[in-house]
């Protein structure tokens, strides 16, 4: 039987405020299971939001919705679904694609979306987190943490052995992750190492680019001649980019088993 008007509207009312689940389960007491129907359009747009927001953890406009499926095609995002195809929060990843093209565009109207997006984030239950690995691919880190993911992947390690070492990543990178600056001295990076190796970080990362990748260089030999490597049981990968117009020198601290 048809709904009315009236009969629609009032669903429309009582799911807008509930979880996808629980406003799915709503439409089927209500025999509501066929949204092709006459005036069934909003109540068609309010699921499709709530899916999106549980995949991004926002409500994607429409363009949003087409960038976001254009991501799920190109290299970076690929790269994650290689390593980590069942991800729990690989949708978060996109979110986070979707905030570096607003960061690198900065057209008029960005930023505030930007914020927008992220507050929303952040109010969604875990957001805290979820914050935390849609910032991640707006970071030169994201390369340093696929790299490192995809080595231990090239060791044999298993898809769920790889899944939750790349959840602890993106969970922790912020506070074991050094961008150097050009305020920065080797001391500095030296310290930042040292507090990392107290409390057993591991993986942990330093990047600098363009002329600070010198202090990043410093900084090893620093660390060399203090045997820190040897006393602390840490390998460092150092990988040097010399491609483009942001040359680069990363080196990822790994702790031996």
């Amino acid at each position: 039987m048809a709904l009315t008007p009236e009969q629609i509207e009032s669903i429309i009312q009582t799911i807008q405020g509930l979880s996808l689940k629980d406003a799915l389960q709503f439409l089927v007491l209500k025999k509501v299971v066929d949204f092709s129907g006459v005036g069934l359009g909003k109540l068609r747009q309010i699921i499709r939001d709530k899916q999106n927001e549980g995949k991004y953890a926002f409500v994607p406009l429409k363009e949003e919705a087409q960038k976001l499926l254009q991501f799920s095609k190109e290299s970076a995002y690929k790269k994650v679904e290689t390593l980590v195809p069942h991800y729990r929060y690989i949708d978060i990843i996109r979110t986070g694609l979707l905030i570096d093209f607003y960061h690198r565009r900065n057209q008029k109207g960005d930023s505030e979306r930007v914020s927008q997006i992220k507050k929303s984030i952040r109010s969604r239950p875990n957001g805290a987190k979820l914050l935390k690995i849609s910032n991640l691919p707006t970071t030169p880190f994201f390369e340093s943490v696929l790299r490192y993911v995809f080595n231990l992947k090239g060791k044999g390690y298993s898809e769920n052995q790889l899944e939750e070492t790349f959840d602890s990543i993106v969970t922790d990178w912020e506070a074991a992750s050094k961008f150097v600056r050009n305020e920065h001295t080797p001391t500095d990076v030296v310290t930042f190492c040292e507090t990392q190796a107290n409390i057993k970080t591991s993986p942990f990362f330093v990047l600098g680019m363009r002329s600070v990748s010198k202090t990043v260089e410093a900084a090893l030999d620093k660390l060399k001649k203090k045997k820190f490597f040897k006393k602390n049981g840490y390998t460092p990968i150092v990988t040097i980019s010399e491609e483009g117009n942001h040359p680069r020198m990363e080196v990822t601290f790994v702790k031996k088993d």
